[in-house]
């Protein structure tokens, strides 16, 4: 549990000195979604539905892009994915060489 819980704090407080980042991916995907909305004519929640299933690589083909504009935005969609997805892997690799630094700590010696 001691574990979990240093994971946890590590991973928030490294997510969050990338929160910029990681708010503009979002904004990014949001903001192509509204754009394909105008584009495949298709309703603004199945666009952003669209947009983070694919920006999030997971792409289940329920819904495609026909147009040529469009079909650039999805592939836009899988770039940022492949950053977001590898911020994210990055963020907890770190987490958890930080966790297991503080496991090595001697936190009841009263040294430094």
């Amino acid at each position: 549990m001691r574990i979990f819980i240093r994971f946890s704090y590590h991973f928030f407080l490294i997510l969050w000195y990338f929160h910029a980042v990681f708010l503009s991916l979002f904004a990014l995907i949001v903001g192509i979604a509204a754009v394909i909305t105008h584009i495949e004519k298709m309703p603004f929640g199945e666009a952003l539905y669209f947009s983070f299933i694919s920006g999030l690589t997971i792409g289940y083909g329920d819904i495609v892009v026909k147009t040529p504009f469009g079909r650039i935005m999805a592939v836009l969609l899988g770039i940022i994915g492949i950053i977001f997805t590898g911020m994210m892997v990055t963020v907890s690799i770190r987490a958890v060489g930080e966790s297991m630094k503080d496991m090595k700590k001697p936190w009841n010696s009263g040294e430094g």
